[in-house]
């Protein structure tokens, strides 16, 4: 999805779930809730106690592929590392409370 369709569209849905999810069973379980309850725009953030985050955004990702009212994107990303890595694994869009650029 490109810059401009994510803007347009976070534009129309009005809000975005944060999902800070223990581990993948979790998050798996929170989003589908999330998006059975009508929120199409999804943050992914970083901060799992279990498992890969990234991985689990690539998950996610292909996971609602071919919905496409379903948004995802990744949160608190801290490098830009961890920002190519959300990108080439599936994120629309990308989150940071701050950027380290070192």
């Amino acid at each position: 999805m490109r810059k401009e369709q994510v803007i347009t569209r976070m534009k129309e849905d009005c809000l975005v779930a944060v999902v800070r999810a223990k581990n993948k069973e979790q998050g798996e379980k929170v989003i589908d809730a999330v998006i059975a309850g009508g929120i199409n725009f999804i943050e992914i953030t970083m901060t799992m106690d279990e498992g890969n985050p990234v991985e689990f955004i690539q998950f996610m990702s292909e996971k609602y592929r071919g919905n496409e009212k379903v948004v995802i994107g990744a949160g608190t990303v801290l490098d830009p590392e961890t920002a190519r890595a959300v990108i080439l694994a599936g994120a629309n869009y990308v989150v940071s409370p701050g950027l380290n650029v070192d």
